[in-house]
């Protein structure tokens, strides 16, 4: 009974898509036919989403050599280690490259204190290119390295799942725009794009989360018990989000309570049971044995994390209050997760915001119950905890990066709901997602791109820091470069890229007029989501000292050097045999806006 009456509400919501196709020019069954030509065209259209994503991910290597970035730099200490001395220590990584933080010392070593699945992946590629190095004799360069394990260890498995994660939504018959204008907030518009160009871990734990979660969901809705091998890599899956993320290991409790429901479920008897109970058991061992060797080669047991031995006194002292910084939650740890316009999940990935509207349809419907239970208490359990820590701001991030595990859980529930909006008012649901999804890759793709490390004294990075860049001519390393192109005119390609994103996510829509007034409205809205992300705080017209001496730090260090406005500038004013003092005074104002103040009284006194 109860699948029939899933049936007949499938039916309905069908029956609605086909009844609002002729405002959109949809084609009517489209969405949920199964025939060979539809699957095809779903086919290359995933693949088409695919590609412009690897464009985005692969263009640009937002890197800057003179930033000691830690929750970067100990990971790839630790690749290094295992790869060059068979061990865990980076003593002689920090020996050869410098001191970094986020390391603990035990017995006169020294070990990185992150989970360790980042390194681990790493292995593979660091090992391939210091071997192509001797081969090719040629000299190891440790920034050509660190991005091959960018590459190998984040960048493809990001855009593999990704390639996953929009066949499965394509599968599920969700309407084709507001099954792209999530998928591209995800890809584009959230913190997990520019995670999934470092070399960390974020991005990978929401990935096998989310891996783990669609495995059983199959199980579940097909209502079959799953294969042993399913059953292995869902559980393989979800031990995994641990191994990359410490934090995760609540995710991981709720998705194996999720698995084993599923299991008990749809098993038809007690050997079956135990056959896919075994599997998934066996699948989560693999992670936590590597996390439990970890940390017994490194601080001296299995159930022990470095946390409470790190090297930075002050980083020390915080993990020893409570338990293991875990303080209790904060009304100002709320909302600088989750509503800060600089720097919360929800302004940053504005489509986010209607998860709640999801999971409430979904915990009414009878089928989608489990599923949305399981999703509510991540999400519930990971704020909660994150929220608890004293460090829950997370240092130099772009967005509240110990949330990233719930971005795609929380973008699949909002698809829900703008499903069922779409069932009522289809076209101001497009524009909805559309513009959602627009702001979310100016507000979370932009600084992704440019510099996915802003300091805490940058609040509203727009305005405060992304304006500036802009505008005088900084460009992280990309592949322009290659062409001789620098500057903000070498950022261009991403531009396009990102145009062609959203406008991929109209491409069914039939008639032009229509995708011409889909597009107008949602840039109307999407303007009108961004300007509290645009304003600075209080409504002040000038940024204040702090945020002038943070972006003095980002562009004095600023890597490749030589190529934007004031360095242009200044290169022109020492090969002038007469430099014209107008020309001081306008080097002058670009480094005060840049917060260079001294360079700039420099300037105002005609000297360089």
């Amino acid at each position: 009974m109860e699948a029939q009456g899933a049936r007949r509400r499938k039916g309905a919501r069908v029956a609605a898509k086909s009844a609002a196709a002729p405002l959109l020019g949809y084609p009517s069954g489209s969405m949920t036919t199964p025939d060979p030509i539809a699957a095809a065209h779903g086919r290359r259209h995933s693949a088409l989403a695919l590609a412009l994503c690897a464009f985005a991910y692969l263009y640009v290597f937002p890197y800057q050599s003179t930033l000691n970035n830690p929750n970067e730099n100990v990971r790839f200490y630790m690749t290094a280690a295992i790869v060059e001395d068979g061990s865990y220590a980076i003593d002689a990584q920090r020996d050869r490259w410098g001191w970094v933080n986020d390391a603990a010392v035990h017995e006169g070593r020294v070990y990185s204190v992150k989970a360790p699945g980042t390194s681990l992946l790493g292995v593979p590629g660091y090992a391939l290119y210091r071997s192509a190095c001797a081969w090719l004799g040629r000299d190891f360069d440790r920034s050509e390295a660190l991005w091959v394990c960018r590459l190998s260890a984040s960048i493809l498995p990001s855009l593999v799942w990704l390639f996953l994660f929009h066949q499965w939504l394509s599968r599920r018959g969700y309407h084709p725009a507001l099954r792209d204008t999530t998928f591209f907030s995800v890809a584009l518009g959230s913190l997990l794009y520019g995670y999934a160009m470092l070399f960390v871990s974020h991005t990978l734990s929401a990935a096998v989360a989310f891996s783990a979660f669609t495995l059983l969901y199959d199980a579940r809705e097909a209502e079959s018990p799953p294969r042993p091998r399913r059953c292995f890599w869902a559980g393989l899956f979800t031990a995994a989000v641990t191994l990359f993320e410490y934090p995760g290991l609540l995710c991981s409790l709720v998705l194996a309570v999720y698995g084993a429901a599923v299991i008990f479920r749809t098993a038809t008897d007690s050997a079956e049971r135990a056959r896919s109970l075994g599997a998934f058991a066996a699948g989560g061992a693999i992670p936590t044995a590597l996390v439990m060797h970890f940390q017994w080669r490194a601080f001296g047991s299995p159930f022990t994390p470095g946390h409470l031995m790190v090297e930075n006194d002050a980083l020390r002292e915080a993990h020893h209050e409570g338990f293991f910084g875990a303080v209790g939650p904060s009304a100002k740890a709320f909302f600088g997760l989750l509503i800060d316009p600089g720097a919360g999940l929800l302004p940053l990935t504005p489509l986010l915001a209607l998860a709640g509207l999801g999971l409430w349809i979904a915990l009414r419907d009878r089928q989608q119950r489990p599923e949305a239970l399981c999703v509510l208490s991540l999400g519930v359990l990971t704020v909660l905890a994150i929220a608890s820590m004293n460090n829950w701001r997370g240092g130099w991030t772009v967005g509240p990066r110990y949330l990233a595990v719930m971005v795609p859980f929380m973008a699949w529930a909002a698809l829900l709901g703008l499903e069922r909006m779409a069932e009522r008012i289809e076209a101001p649901t497009v524009v909805l997602a559309l513009g959602a999804t627009a702001t979310g890759i100016a507000a979370s793709g932009l600084p992704s791109a440019y510099y996915p490390h802003l300091p805490p004294e940058i609040v509203r990075p727009l305005p405060q820091l992304m304006g500036v860049l802009i505008a005088h001519d900084y460009a992280p390393p990309n592949a322009g470069n290659l062409l001789g192109v620098y500057g903000t005119a070498s950022m261009a390609p991403l531009l396009v890229c990102a145009l062609a994103a959203l406008a991929l996510c109209l491409r069914t829509v039939q008639r032009r007029r229509e995708r011409l007034l889909l597009s107008v409205a949602a840039l109307l809205l999407a303007t009108t989501l961004a300007l509290p992300l645009l304003r600075r705080p209080g409504g002040a017209a000038d940024d204040g000292p702090e945020v002038l001496r943070a972006r003095a730090f980002i562009t004095r260090r600023w890597r490749p050097e030589g190529f934007d406005r004031a360095a242009r500038l200044k290169a022109a004013l020492t090969s002038s045999p007469a430099p014209a003092m107008k020309d001081f005074r306008t080097l002058s104002a670009i480094y005060a806006r840049e917060g260079r103040t001294r360079e700039a009284r420099r300037a105002l006194r005609g000297k360089l």
